[in-house]
């Protein structure tokens, strides 16, 4: 019999990533999810016999971080799911009320969160603020799924039971990934694929690619700035960016004042799966010089190694990040050090073979989507029992 799952954010509107792990979470598991979420559907999310989308409205909508939608509240009343799974963040109003009503109505409630804040909170007294109310929640819930291991050992530091809460590495469908680098491989024309998309770029060049948000925290200027310093060693070097966001027109400008315009190749943001993987494809390797994210599984699973920075507000995904075996962290804001470390792989191809394959182990060993469905789904059955043997 399928038992329902109900999953809350405002931001799933959007989010394919949530849509394929909680698809893959569903199908593994005889699941039948339902994806409680605001405003309009981007065209390439699609629902399928195992994943629906329910839009309400939130009642916060001219705000960028307040979100409350009673509609998704009244829906779990009357439908009464099995499970309830939500994200822990500060400004989810609906998701903690939802929590308070699963609990008097004896519905599971499962949150999936960091566990602790990779970008914390600025000031003392708002800390402590957040931390209050959050470990209540935390604590009135049937279970926690954390990103990350660092993540649980902060819970239980604040006094969370153990038991209760499992580690799900945060991760892409692998599965989907892998399979679709190989039926891509088997016909891909790499010069044909360059002479169309590439101008000015050929055959033999070295591409270097950086996907995902263009914004602040992923510092794209700073592997702009470093691209002077690898083009004086290896010339034949071509920088790809694909992503849109606020930032994107201050790179362009960036491109343009460092005379990079033949250099360096905005492609935009592109949903096209199988376009995407092309790209990867081509890539030498994958750079973010600031915030990784899941791109890295992306790149990993590509077998792309992957050159960042040692920023501080990483997000758990960098625990995939094996320095100097499938990929460098370099100083933070070190230019230098960072056009070292692509050209070091640009010039040494065992090495780049040697991470390449050190990439795709790292998929299969850590960070595959079996892993983490399989925690998910024990954590959303996790029982009252189960609770008392762990007091």
């Amino acid at each position: 019999m399928d038992k329902k799952l109900f999953f809350i954010s405002k931001d799933a509107n959007w989010q394919h990533y949530r849509n394929e792990v909680l698809t893959y979470l569903a199908a593994t598991h005889n699941l039948k999810v339902e994806i409680l979420t605001t405003g309009t559907l981007k065209s390439y999310l699609k629902e399928n016999e195992h994943l629906k989308y329910k839009l309400f409205k939130n009642y916060f909508s001219s705000s960028r971080k307040l979100n409350f939608f009673p509609g998704a509240l009244f829906y779990i009343i009357k439908n009464r799911p099995k499970f309830v799974l939500a994200l822990n963040n500060a400004t989810n109003i609906t998701e903690y009320v939802a929590c308070i009503l699963c609990f008097l109505m004896g519905i599971k409630f499962t949150w999936w969160t960091h566990g602790y804040d990779h970008k914390p909170v600025k000031g003392k007294f708002k800390r402590k603020i957040k931390d209050f109310y959050t470990l209540f929640f935390y604590k009135i819930s049937n279970s926690i799924i954390t990103f990350s291991e660092p993540g649980k050992l902060y819970l239980i530091e604040k006094g969370i039971k153990q038991g209760k809460i499992f580690v799900a590495p945060n991760t892409l469908d692998t599965d989907k990934l892998l399979s679709l680098k190989s039926k891509i491989i088997e016909t891909f024309d790499r010069g044909d694929f360059i002479s169309k998309n590439i101008p000015g770029a050929a055959t033999n060049d070295r591409f270097i690619l950086f996907s995902g948000r263009i914004n602040n925290y992923k510092k794209v200027d700073d592997l702009i700035n470093a691209l002077p310093l690898i083009l004086e060693r290896q010339p034949n070097v071509h920088l790809i960016i694909i992503g849109d966001g606020e930032q994107k027109s201050n790179i362009e400008n960036l491109t343009e004042e460092l005379a990079l315009t033949n250099r360096v190749h905005f492609k935009g943001a592109i949903f096209d799966e199988v376009e995407v993987g092309k790209y990867f494809i081509l890539c030498d390797l994958f750079v973010i010089p600031g915030l990784v994210g899941l791109a890295i599984v992306h790149a990993f699973c590509y077998g792309k190694p992957l050159i960042t920075e040692d920023v501080s507000y990483h997000s758990p995904e960098i625990q995939y990040l094996k320095n100097n075996k499938n990929g460098f962290m370099v100083k933070e804001n070190d230019l230098t050090d960072m056009a070292d470390k692509i050209i070091l792989l640009l010039q040494n191809e065992e090495k780049l073979k040697e991470m390449s394959f050190n990439c795709v182990e790292t998929i299969k060993e850590s960070a595959s989507i079996l892993f983490m469905t399989d925690a998910m789904y024990n954590a959303l059955i996790y029982s009252k029992k189960q609770k008392e043997l762990t007091r």
